[in-house]
């Protein structure tokens, strides 16, 4: 089912230029959510929880799955672009001298194709900004927050040495994701009027009951 999926949102890529000449889509009605998170806030468990409450799929790694497929730069170039803006100077200069088009703009490009092909079935889509390339579509923007020191916490689990190390990671990882964010969109993913619903997660121990709410909150939201 999960290949079947894949391989049917390939299919909508390679498409696309036939549908830019003829008919417009039809929007979807299944239900569209994006989310955005912090580092170890819970984004992905209640991303999961939630695309099951709502009966579509979650997608994550399978978005970069897909932008690889399509590529024609360097598979290990896509995956270093994923939420992230590594030193475009070198990547420029790397993809210049084995005489490929400029793999950031690249990346761009198919990363909009695939979360619109997404969105075309319904789906929830984590990260990527893709409620800032779903400008046209119907969705219901969503953000998982957490403070540095909780999310650590959630990370280390019941290994306390392994916090300190942790709120590295996390401090890192949500760094390169503002860094995404104001390179590829001009914007802050601070900004809490991007979103229909912000959640800080600091006092909620049981995720499925955050996924739960937002479910409630998604079929409350004015489409």
């Amino acid at each position: 089912m999960v290949r079947d999926y894949f391989d049917a949102l390939l299919a909508f890529m390679k498409a696309d230029d036939y549908q830019k000449t003829h008919a417009p889509l039809r929007e979807t009605q299944a239900p569209l959510v994006t989310l955005a998170r912090d580092h170890g806030a819970g984004g992905e468990e209640i991303a999961a929880r939630l695309a099951e409450l709502l009966g579509v799929r979650a997608f994550d790694k399978e978005i970069v799955d897909a932008v690889i497929a399509e590529a024609k730069s360097d598979p290990q170039l896509m995956r270093q672009f994923d939420e992230t803006v590594p030193e475009h100077t070198g990547m420029f200069l790397y993809a210049t001298l084995m005489g490929l088009d400029d793999p950031m703009s690249e990346y761009q490009r198919l990363l909009t194709r695939v979360v619109n092909g997404i969105a075309f079935q319904g789906g929830v889509i984590l990260g990527r900004g893709a409620h800032l390339l779903l400008r046209g579509q119907r969705r219901f923007r969503v953000r998982i927050v957490g403070s540095e020191e909780l999310c650590a916490r959630r990370l280390a689990g019941d290994d306390k040495e392994a916090v300190r190390t942790k709120l590295k990671e996390v401090q890192a990882v949500n760094a390169d994701r503002t860094r995404f964010f104001k390179e590829t969109f001009k914007v802050s993913n601070n900004d809490p009027l991007q979103y229909d619903v912000v959640v800080n997660t600091d006092r909620f121990p049981d995720l499925n009951e955050v996924a739960a709410f937002l479910a409630q909150a998604y079929k409350a939201h004015a489409h």
